[in-house]
């Protein structure tokens, strides 16, 4: 880059200005030697000034020596006068031959000389009588006629060494001003040609960006996509293109930090991939060809801004570098709405979605007993008409609103194990999101009216669903072996199912739990044993339908562990569910559903009960172990720690206590820990 500017067109002004620059310091190189020799010439003026009153002085300290040696009185005082005197005058001729010696001043250097030599016998006899404490007055005198003889000569020789001070300082001052003037010329030339010449470079420069901008601005103004630069830090540049605007819907001026507005457009999952994927971007060392499948912004959907329908976008980005090794600067941004393809691409998958669903319902209902469909299309019908006479009734009250929702999801719940039983999934996964609904609701402390609006609209997506399900029945000629009646032809209560029924239900309950264990990559091996049983009574028959699915799943999901945890645990990877229906000598019926599983952690579920709020930790503590078991039949209790489509939602063994009860059975539950978990339902004889 700096060879660049010092060979490219910039060359001249370089120079010039680096000229410029030279002379400038040339100049105040020379002021600031020209000051020294200021200051050293003034120094040096002032002390050869002071050689003539040190002369006088000493003079006058000789006669006042004299006057008081005839006197008789007291010498010290002239003594010391004397002394200071020659002193001073010997460190101010010193200080002058230093002076001339460092700016090589001769002629100053040879009047120096001359003094010192006409100074050197008075300053002898001055130091003679100081050597003694009374000084002869011959001494004294011999000193005072020398001292008279030398101090006009003295006093001469300063005056001319002073002018030939003066002369030179002069003349030196003559000549660094001069040199100074000519400096300050040629640094106002080099100023005015760098004015010109940059002036020129600007106009040229300034034609040319003037023309560069008018055709970025139609090229920007043309484009049909949103385009705009971001530096390093995110920071949008000053050129965007016009389309940008009905692009996104957040303002995007320059000088606002892009990562800032995309974040109140997309999910905050989203953002955190693209802030990574920029990291990415601008990292010299990472291919951008790499990461083009690795884009978290292509057809992101915006987070609703008012508007019914979603809205998508395209981000594309290209880093952008600066010159030859200033390495990525930035990027350039392209943004375009891609709305309308993914609509059509949606609307174009839901057609073949819809298409697979007719195609599998209609194979899922083939794979059923007539009877059975029809029973359980005429009970889940039943159970929804029931649940919106419930809703249309309610009384205005929070812990009504509360009640309603909590016997919604447990018949929900209860049709959506009946439903998986089956194998009728289109049911099942209508069941499953009507329950993350539910669940939503459940989880609030207040409940309004507003908020059992999705309830009905839930228990009217599931008649819809139920009534795709009578569609493809009515269409299928070999289903109407028995023809259904308007009603759904639901088997009324009290009328005996035959023993085929309960073995074709337990085949349905095999199939499920193998299903369930699939999803879950657990190995299960499902053993059922009915005895002889005879005729079996419609709430017997109730549960089994609705009750021995949730039980089913509990014990796959909850009680049988992953295959690497029973290895560890010295058990066989395949776990043991048994599900077996026996009557008593005395005419009771008996269901008994086990696993070898994990069994129920007693102490985990007391920590659970506290962390989902259903509890306080101080009503956990005063609870027995078999009260703390028996919170599971509660709504909403669970020992799951997240929610799936198998479990975790706390209405499985609510749906069974409620059957329980409803049909007269009495449930039991055993359990231990690392071995076992036992439901059994017992009916008494009619």
């Amino acid at each position: 880059m700096l060879r660049s500017i010092l060979l490219g067109k910039y060359r001249v002004l370089v120079f010039a200005v680096a000229a410029f620059f030279l002379v400038n310091v040339g100049v105040f190189t020379l002021n600031f030697v020209l000051l020294q020799h200021v200051e050293r010439d003034a120094a040096s003026i002032n002390e050869g000034g002071k050689l003539r009153g040190y002369s006088q002085q000493l003079a006058k300290a000789l006669l006042t020596l004299s006057h008081e040696s005839l006197a008789g009185d007291p010498v010290q005082t002239s003594q010391a006068q004397i002394s200071e005197a020659y002193q001073a005058f010997d460190e101010a001729l010193a200080q002058v031959q230093a002076f001339a010696a460092a700016a090589e001043d001769h002629s100053v250097l040879e009047q120096a000389e001359k003094l010192d030599r006409q100074w050197q016998p008075l300053r002898d006899a001055a130091i003679a009588l100081l050597g003694e404490a009374v000084p002869a007055p011959d001494a004294i005198e011999s000193a005072v006629i020398l001292s008279n003889t030398r101090n006009v000569r003295l006093l001469q020789l300063a005056d001319d060494l002073t002018e030939e001070q003066e002369r030179i300082a002069a003349d030196r001052a003559h000549w660094m001003r001069t040199l100074q003037s000519g400096a300050i010329g040629a640094a106002l030339l080099m100023f005015v040609f760098i004015v010109l010449h940059v002036a020129r470079r600007l106009f040229r420069s300034d034609r040319a960006a003037e023309q560069s901008r008018r055709e970025m601005t139609d090229i920007l103004r043309t484009v049909r996509e949103g385009l705009f630069l971001i530096d390093r830090n995110g920071l949008v540049g000053m050129q965007r293109s016009d389309h940008l605007a009905k692009v996104i819907p957040q303002p995007l001026a320059a000088g606002d930090n892009f990562l800032v507005t995309l974040a109140a457009l997309v999910s905050p999952d989203t953002m955190d991939s693209a802030r990574q994927y920029i990291e990415l971007l601008l990292n010299e060392r990472v291919k951008p060809a790499l990461l083009a499948d690795l884009n978290p912004l292509q057809r992101v959907e915006l987070n609703r801004q008012g508007s019914a329908r979603p809205k998508y976008l395209n981000f594309s980005f290209q880093p952008v570098r600066g010159d030859a090794g200033e390495g990525i600067t930035g990027l350039l941004v392209a943004v375009a709405d891609v709305s309308q393809e993914v609509r059509l691409e949606h609307e174009l998958a839901s057609a073949e979605e819809r298409a697979r669903s007719e195609v599998a319902l209609l194979l899922q209902v083939l794979d059923n007993d007539p009877d059975d469909v029809d029973r359980f299309l005429g009970d889940a019908r039943a159970k929804l008409d029931r649940l919106n006479t419930t809703l249309r009734d309610v009384r205005p009250d929070s812990r009504e609103y509360a009640a309603v929702v909590t016997g919604v999801f447990r018949d929900v719940h209860s049709i959506k194990g009946e439903a998986a039983a089956l194998s009728i999934g289109t049911v099942t996964a209508q069941t499953h999101r009507f329950e993350e609904a539910l669940t939503g609701l459940r989880n609030r402390r207040t409940l309004t009216g507003d908020d059992l609006i999705p309830v009905a609209t839930g228990i009217g997506h599931l008649l819809q669903e139920l009534s795709r399900v009578e569609a493809v029945i009515s269409r299928i000629a070999a289903f109407a072996r028995q023809p259904a009646d308007a009603g759904g032809g639901a088997i009324h209560a009290g009328t005996p199912a035959a023993e085929d029924g309960v073995f074709q239900s337990m085949q349905r309950i095999q199939r499920l739990a193998l299903a369930v264990a699939s999803d879950l990559n657990k190995k299960v091996r499902v053993e059922t044993s009915l005895p002889h049983v005879g005729v079996i009574p419609e709430p017997v028959h109730r549960l089994l339908r609705e009750g021995l699915p949730q039980l089913v799943r509990n014990a796959v999901v909850h009680g049988i562990e992953a295959s690497d945890e029973r290895r560890r645990a010295g058990k066989h990877e395949e776990g043991r569910l048994r599900i077996e229906l026996v009557r008593s000598a005395d005419g009771s019926l008996e269901l008994t559903v086990a696993d070898d599983g994990r069994g129920i952690d007693v102490h985990a579920l007391r920590s659970r009960l506290v962390e989902s709020g259903h509890r306080t930790a101080e009503q956990v503590a005063a609870m027995s172990d078999r009260d703390v078991v028996a919170t599971l039949f509660e709504p909403g209790v669970s020992t799951a720690t997240t929610v799936d489509e198998h479990a975790g939602r706390g209405v499985g063994l609510d749906v069974v206590g409620t059957l329980a009860r409803e049909t007269g059975a009495r449930l039991r539950l055993a359990s231990s820990p690392s071995e076992y978990t036992r439901f059994t339902l017992q009916w008494s004889p009619a």
